[in-house]
Formats: structure tokens, C-alpha cells, sequence
């Protein structure tokens, strides 16, 4: 029986599970707090990492609601079994999603990563020292520019790619254009857009001087 998650209850490795391991995470939401869920089946799931600003122990108890892709959200009961390095893995106490619902979850998964392989991407070339082709960039979206010789993405198209601060920081941005203003793209993020973190890093090393391009 596996023990990455927990000592005891169902081996993750038994049935299908939902991993978000080259996208972004699946949100969960209880206590105040937003979490990226990183592994999801019926047995458990996984956060990573594991939310700051908390002292976090075994046996707590995480009511909230989990946003999926193909289920919207959904109530979700559950408490931490196991604490390590990467994040915490929660154990069922409750309502859960079914396999059905992880299954489809899973299936839009494996389909939107063969989605990304032909997506367009992002302008990758951004470092501290050059101008940035991002515009604007919030919690859940962005606006960038696009380059000369650029072909405009459509409405609705998936947008994968990378915002390069330097040579050791590079953050991955991917979600869907929804609108598009001349030279200029709006893309919303998937969910759960930017930790608080990353977005103040951005807008401290692309925006130093305080505002945002117009």
C-alpha cells in the first residue's frame, strides 16, 4: 500500500486520479484560502504547496469547495493525513467527487495538454533589461503585446507559454484570449490565476516604477 499520501485507506496507484502536473492546478477554496490541488482522485488529493502563514498538523479538518474543469465547483470534505516537503495530502471525511466526475476531469486533462501542443504561445524573450510586451497583468488575467511579424491569436484560442524575469525565473502563464484590441491580447487565466506572490514579483521586476504600461 502506498504511503505517499497516508498510512492507511485507498492506494492512489489503484484507480484513475486527476494529475495537473504540466497545467495549471485545480483550485480549492475553504477557511479564507486558495489552494492548488496538484492530484485528485477519489482516495485523496494532494496541495502544493501547502498555503503560507499557517502552522499546519495532522487530523485538520478542510471543508471547503474544490472548482474543477469539467464540474464546476463542488463541496469537498476532507482532512490532512500527511504533511511533507511538497505540500499536504487530504484524506475523504465527506462529500467528495465521485470517480466519474475525476474521470472526466482527467479525460479533459490528457485532451487539453494534446490542446496546448498546437496552441499559440506567449512571447518568451522577456528579461528585466529589455522592454516587456506585457501590458497589464492582474491576479486572473493579462494583456500582451504582440510582435510584428506575430499572426494574432482568435478569440477563445488556449495560449500556453513563459514570462522569463532572468535566467533562473521563469513563470508559466496559460489560459484563453478573450479579447483581442488591435496589436494588444487580453488572455484570462486559468484558474487559480496568480498566487499573490508571483504577481507581486512580476509587477515589482516587469512594473518597478509603480504603473503598468496604459
Amino acid at each position: 500500500m502506498s504511503s505517499h499520501w497516508w498510512s492507511g485507506g485507498l492506494d492512489r496507484r489503484a484507480t484513475a486520479r486527476a494529475e495537473y502536473r504540466r497545467t495549471p492546478p485545480a483550485l480549492l477554496e475553504f477557511d479564507g484560502l486558495r489552494c492548488a490541488v496538484r492530484d485528485l482522485g477519489v482516495g485523496g488529493l494532494r496541495i502544493e504547496p501547502a498555503p503560507p502563514g499557517r502552522v499546519w498538523s495532522l487530523g485538520i479538518a478542510v471543508v471547503g469547495e474544490i472548482q474543477l474543469r469539467g464540474s464546476g465547483r463542488l463541496p469537498i470534505s476532507g482532512r490532512i493525513m500527511r504533511i511533507d516537503r511538497a505540500g499536504l495530502a487530504v484524506q475523504p471525511d465527506g462529500p467528495w467527487p465521485s470517480q466519474d466526475i475525476v474521470d472526466i476531469e482527467r479525460d479533459l486533462l490528457m485532451r487539453g495538454s494534446r490542446e496546448r501542443r498546437a496552441s499559440p504561445r506567449l512571447p518568451v524573450p522577456i528579461t528585466f533589461d529589455v522592454t516587456t510586451p506585457l501590458r497589464d497583468v492582474s491576479a486572473s488575467g493579462l494583456r500582451y503585446q504582440l510582435g510584428p511579424y506575430e499572426q494574432p491569436p482568435a478569440v477563445g484560442d488556449a495560449i500556453a507559454g513563459a514570462v522569463r524575469l532572468d535566467a533562473d525565473t521563469v513563470i508559466e502563464i496559460r489560459g484563453r484570449v478573450v479579447r483581442r484590441m488591435g496589436h494588444e491580447v487580453a488572455i484570462a487565466l486559468e484558474p487559480p490565476g496568480l498566487h499573490p506572490d508571483v504577481l507581486a514579483l512580476l509587477r515589482l521586476r516587469l512594473f518597478p516604477g509603480g504603473s503598468q504600461p496604459p
